[in-house]
This record gives C-alpha cells, sequence and structure tokens, in this order.
C-alpha cells in the first residue's frame, strides 16, 4: 500500500505526531492556569475599559470646571471676608469708644454721690431754675441709657460679623478642598484604569502571537495529513517537503559533514534572513551559503530538499542546522554525518 517510499510516510506521520504534540501542550498550559481569553474578548474588554476611562476623564474635565468656578468663588469670598473683617474692626472700635464714654459716665456718677444730686436741685434760686436742673439730670439719666442700648446693639453686630467671617472661611474651604479630594481620586482611578488597558494591550499582543502559531501548527497537521493521504495510494518515491522550485537541477557540488537541527526554542522568532523560523518547514541554516539555496540532503539511505533561510550552526565542525521536520524526515535524532548536494 506505501509503495515505493514507506520512509517519506514514517517521516511525515513523525512531524504530524510533533505537531499534535506541540498543539497539546499548549492546550495542556492553557489549561494548567487561568483560562486563556481570545484576542476577540481581549479587545472587547480593551475597548470597554477605554469607554469607562473616556468617561473618567469627561468627568476630570468637569471636575476642573467646578475647581475653577470653586477657585472663583474663593477669591470673591476673600473679597467679602476683607470687607467683614474691616466692618468687624471698625465695630469693634466703635464699641471700644462707647465703652470709654459709658465708663467715664459711671466714673462721674460714682464721684458725683447720691446726695450731690440732691443739693443741685435744691441749690436752685427759683422754681424755674429748678426745673431746669432736674431737666438736665433726666437728660444725663437718657443718655446713660442709650449708651447702654448703644453697647448692646454694638456687641450684637460684633457677634453677627464674626460669625459672617467664620461662616466664609469654612465655606470657602471646605468647598474647594472637597472637590481637590474628588479630583485626586479620580485621577487615580484614570491611572489605574489606564494601566489596566496598556495591560489589556499587551495581553493581546501575546494573544495574536498565540492564535497565529497556533493556527500555524494546524494548518501544518492539516497539510501533512492530506500528504500522507496522497501518498498511500501512490508510488512517489520522492521524501514530503521534497521538490525544489521548477527549473532546478543537481549542480554536481557535494557538501560533506556534521548536521544538527533547531526547533521548539526557535520556533516563530525571526531567522538572519528577515524570515520567521518555522519549525514544521523544510528548511536548513548555513553559515556560508546564500538565503534561498536548494540543498538535498541525505542521511541513512533517506533524503530530503531543504531551502537555507537562516544562519548557523555556530558550533564548531558542523555544516548545517536541519530544521526540526527536516530532521525527523531524515530519522535525524541529534547529530550526525550527511551529505548535501546544491541545486541551481
Amino acid at each position: 500500500m506505501l509503495g515505493a517510499a514507506p520512509f517519506v510516510i514514517i517521516a511525515a506521520v513523525v512531524a504530524l505526531t510533533a505537531a499534535s504534540v506541540s498543539l497539546a501542550q499548549i492546550s495542556e498550559n492553557t489549561s494548567a492556569g487561568a483560562p486563556t481569553e481570545s484576542s476577540a474578548d481581549i479587545q472587547s474588554r480593551i475597548e470597554s475599559q477605554q469607554v469607562a476611562l473616556e468617561q473618567e476623564r469627561s468627568r476630570a474635565a468637569v471636575l476642573d470646571l467646578e475647581i475653577a468656578d470653586a477657585q472663583q468663588y474663593l477669591d470673591q469670598n476673600r473679597l467679602a471676608l476683607a470687607d467683614a473683617n474691616d466692618r468687624l474692626d471698625e465695630a469693634r472700635a466703635r464699641y471700644d469708644a462707647t465703652m470709654g464714654m459709658f465708663e467715664s459716665r459711671l466714673s462721674a456718677i460714682y464721684k458725683l454721690g447720691g446726695g450731690e444730686a440732691y443739693s443741685v436741685i435744691f441749690s436752685s434760686e427759683g422754681y424755674g431754675d429748678t426745673l431746669s436742673r432736674l431737666s438736665y439730670l433726666a437728660t444725663i439719666s437718657e443718655n446713660d441709657r442709650k449708651l447702654v442700648n448703644r453697647v448692646k446693639s454694638e456687641s450684637e453686630e460684633i457677634q453677627a460679623l464674626q460669625h459672617q467671617v467664620d461662616t466664609l472661611k469654612q465655606e470657602s474651604a471646605a468647598g474647594l478642598a472637597g472637590l481637590q479630594e474628588q479630583k485626586a481620586q479620580l485621577e487615580s482611578q484614570i491611572g489605574a484604569g489606564q494601566k489596566s488597558i496598556n495591560d489589556a494591550t499587551t495581553e493581546l499582543a501575546q494573544a495574536k502571537i498565540r492564535e497565529e502559531a497556533e493556527a500555524a501548527q494546524a494548518a501544518t497537521a492539516e497539510s501533512l495529513n492530506g500528504q500522507i493521504a496522497g501518498l498511500e495510494d501512490s508510488d512517489a518515491t520522492v521524501s514530503i517537503g521534497d521538490g525544489p522550485p521548477a527549473g532546478l537541477n543537481p549542480s554536481g557540488i557535494i557538501l560533506s559533514g556534521v548536521a544538527s537541527w533547531y526547533g521548539p526554542g526557535f520556533n516563530g522568532q525571526r531567522t538572519a534572513s528577515g524570515e520567521t523560523y518555522n519549525m514544521y518547514a523544510y528548511t536548513a541554516a548555513s553559515k556560508t551559503l546564500p538565503f534561498g539555496t536548494w540543498l538535498k540532503v541525505s542521511f541513512n539511505g533517506r533524503s530530503v530538499f531543504v531551502r537555507i533561510n537562516d544562519r548557523g550552526p555556530y558550533v564548531g565542525g558542523r555544516i548545517l542546522d536541519l530544521s526540526y521536520t527536516a530532521a525527523q524526515a531524515l530519522g535525524l535524532d541529534g547529530i550526525g554525518y550527511v551529505t548535501a548536494e546544491i541545486y541551481n
């Protein structure tokens, strides 16, 4: 059933198995930790976070306007506070003057004594003079009463002004401080939101790389399945991956020496030629051969065609570093002595 190329199918099965194992390892690593989000899910999460972040930034802009208004109100309050302080100083000065007058009157009455008032009345020369003196004493008493009321009124005015000054101070400080505290909290939330978006963006890039690698491995496995199915019903004698582009023929130039292979640790990285390394493709690295050179590499009765797309190996005495799949197709598990013919 396998015809003339049994080793070809074996090599393909080995490569297919390697691809399946690699995919299984990815699945195992994913299930071992937290559930892995798809790039679409991460992108949706980033968009939601960006909407929330813009809302917070809009709120911050509104707060800036409110803080500016509060600052203006504070400036106005400072003018009102200065005016209230001036009026308070004037009221205190009037109060002090009134109290001085009142204390002088008390001192005069004390010095006059109770009997002196009668002596003033009875020392009058006539009835009319007596009435004038009584009227004078009544006027003095009325002035004293007015002084008392004035002192009381000015004291109440001082207390009212002091309350106004204290209220202005509290309103100004509380209003602006509250807005500034809200702004600080919002800025902290904005910073945390931006960091979350940055982290999610990094996750998105990693998810895309992972999905691209999984898609490439799945495509390789599907291709190998198709090639195996074709070989089972044919008498093909070339191995999987054989066949350089049309028009290339054996040059007769033969290279020989020790070859090695490289794979998982380099898969997906950029090669010296600029291509992305695919361990499941038929490629090889050479220190001297030009990029794009095709070689027919033989080992232990097996042959495979490879294309040079990287530099190496950088271990003395080795001439080629084969891709994982190429090495598996040849049955090269570690290092081995190979011959390679250049096709041009």
